[in-house]
């Protein structure tokens, strides 16, 4: 949503007239939106919030950054009173924490354990993964219980690591593209195997990614009806934080995380007005929105549709 401020005058006029693509946007500047933390926390005061997720999605630049860097933002986020959670990497070698190959489970862990000790130096309470992704030949069968046994000898190995710090672990629902950890029922159960070791791993339950089951290309699973009814099934000790984001579904077609106030896919205003009450019922403590969009003349008013969508938002949660 931030991107285009951080393009030359060039770029932009490029970008306006075809020749910059909106993915090579990305590419351009993510790492450089990503790393300019501050600006990320001033424009969550400008909206009224005080939470910021860091995305550590592929590319990031948070293990390069220097510890005096990460202290002037830890410090930067405290004067303007907003938490900071971090969502780990969950593309390229950390899909690898769902491995039965041990080497490159263990590649996987370790990497992760640094962007945890990121989390830690920048002061952040809560961090998130993905159960990581396999290709769907070996999503079967043996093969399956083989990826389910090696997630949660990762998950355990990282909820120590938090642990240590301070930190409280969530594991986070995978879109359909994933093949693995889509499902309530599966995440639940991996869960409950980590929390029978002693750990209290929480549920980071996104009900965008759990829209994506109802593609064509996957079998249209039913939703529930209303589609919100799906958290009720979650038990209240494993909800903490929660990611809010919807989901567009038009034939094969779709798109993630649309401005919610433009009530453009499952959530309308009466099934976000039912959320927070469940949300409210069940304890949470940390609603992560993530938005995006993709058209042009959306990305030339980021902030316009932004401060719409939180105040649309404001009168539903607050």
């Amino acid at each position: 949503m931030l991107e285009t401020t951080y393009l030359s005058d060039e770029e932009k006029q490029n970008l306006k007239n075809g020749k910059l693509t909106v993915p090579d946007m990305d590419a351009t500047v993510q790492v450089k939106s990503k790393r300019d933390i501050t600006n990320q926390i001033d424009v969550i005061r400008e909206l009224g919030l005080n939470h910021l997720e860091l995305d550590g999605g592929v590319p990031n630049p948070f293990l390069e950054m220097s510890d005096g860097e990460i202290e002037k933002i830890k410090k930067y986020a405290a004067e303007k009173n907003v938490t900071i959670s971090v969502h780990l990497p969950y593309t390229f070698v950390a899909a690898s924490i769902a491995t039965f190959q041990e080497e490159d489970r263990e590649v996987a862990c370790t990497l992760m354990k640094r962007y945890i000790d990121f989390a830690a130096k920048i002061d952040a309470k809560i961090i998130n993964m993905h159960p990581g992704s396999v290709p769907f030949y070996q999503a079967v069968g043996k093969y399956l219980e083989m990826v389910n046994g090696n997630l949660v000898k990762s998950i355990n190995e990282l909820c120590e690591y938090c642990d240590r710090y301070g930190i409280v672990t969530h594991v986070e629902n995978n879109t359909a593209f994933d093949i693995i950890g889509v499902e309530n029922d599966e995440m639940l159960e991996i869960i409950d195997r980590v929390r029978r070791n002693g750990f209290d791993l929480k549920y980071c339950f996104d009900i965008g990614h759990w829209f994506t089951r109802a593609l064509p290309q996957f079998g249209k699973k039913p939703l529930r009806e209303p589609p919100e009814k799906i958290l009720e099934e979650i038990p209240t000790e494993l909800l903490c934080e929660v990611h809010l984001n919807d989901f567009i579904i038009n034939g094969t077609e779709f798109q993630f995380h649309p401005p919610l106030h433009r009530e453009l896919g499952f959530l309308k205003k009466r099934n976000l007005k039912n959320l927070a009450r469940i949300f409210r019922e069940k304890g949470v403590k940390v609603i992560v929105v993530e938005t995006a969009v993709r058209e042009l003349k959306d990305l030339l008013k980021s902030m316009e549709i932004l401060k719409e969508e939180s105040e649309y938002l404001g009168e539903i949660f607050l």
